[in-house]
């Protein structure tokens, strides 16, 4: 299996990187999860001679401008997305933004639009996990967001694609808003399957904090043998992560080949 980053806040020489998102995920099927915020993910993808013509489905991780503004950029695909991807959204510290840019009805215009609150098998070895339960006591405690009638935003539409492989589990994230340990454990229960061979993607971890410290261990106790910390996980927590774990650089223009 191969996951090639096409957008990521840091990028490889000869790319370009943008704070966002995007991945083309390479197995029994083909498909785009995530597409960053504007139209780099195309320019990358031509670096890195990656066609994405043949590309039929796009996944969304959740309804943040930084993973799905690109959209605007792609037309006649099937998109599949958690209903809540269209919450009118703001960042709680000055009131800005932070949802996509278009409506349900003009990207009904463009794509087939698939909405699923649960597991939606898009292979028969790989799922979109849909709305991921929030049940460890240290996770998606709080959140700096807010929906429009002011009251806590914590991404209810929040998903992650995981993917049975032979070495294991399997799970990209895009930004862990319910929390990457909350994700990977309700991965192996929609999968039916104990091992985690590798965790990929963005995990929402900003400090040195009790959450990061309880993530580690969790990293730790599922023997992860791959662990690829991106996007919005800062580099201070990914150097913590190197302390203990197997960590891989992930960049813009990376081919990671699982």
């Amino acid at each position: 299996m191969l996951i090639k980053i096409l957008v990521d806040n840091t990028a490889l020489e000869g790319f370009e990187s943008t704070h966002g998102f995007s991945v083309v995920i390479e197995d029994d099927v083909r498909f785009l999860f995530d597409v960053g915020p504007n139209a780099l993910f195309l320019e990358n993808a031509k670096t890195m001679n990656v066609d994405l013509s043949d590309i039929d489905t796009v996944v969304l991780s959740h309804g943040h401008w930084d993973h799905g503004n690109g959209l605007l950029n792609l037309s006649g695909k099937r998109l599949i997305l958690h209903p809540g991807c269209f919450l009118e959204r703001f960042r709680k510290r000055n009131n800005t933004p932070v949802g996509l840019s278009m409506s349900k009805e003009q990207l009904r215009e463009n794509y087939d639009i698939v909405e699923s609150k649960i597991p939606y098998w898009i292979s028969e070895q790989i799922v979109f996990l849909g709305e991921i339960p929030r049940e460890n006591d240290f996770e998606s405690k709080e959140s700096p967001f807010l929906l429009s009638d002011g009251s806590a935003d914590f991404v209810p539409d929040d998903s992650a694609i995981a993917i049975k492989g032979e070495k294991g589990l399997i799970v990209i994230s895009g930004c862990a808003h319910a929390g990457i340990c909350n994700t990977v454990a309700y991965a192996k229960k929609v999968c039916e399957q104990e091992a985690v061979f590798a965790v990929l993607g963005g995990f929402h971890l900003k400090e040195l904090d009790e959450v990061t410290n309880k993530t580690i261990q969790f990293f730790k106790e599922e023997k992860v043998s791959v662990l690829g910390p991106t996007h919005c996980t800062s580099f201070k927590v990914r150097d913590e992560f190197k302390k203990y774990l197997d960590v891989i650089e992930l960049n813009a223009g990376s081919q990671v080949e699982l």
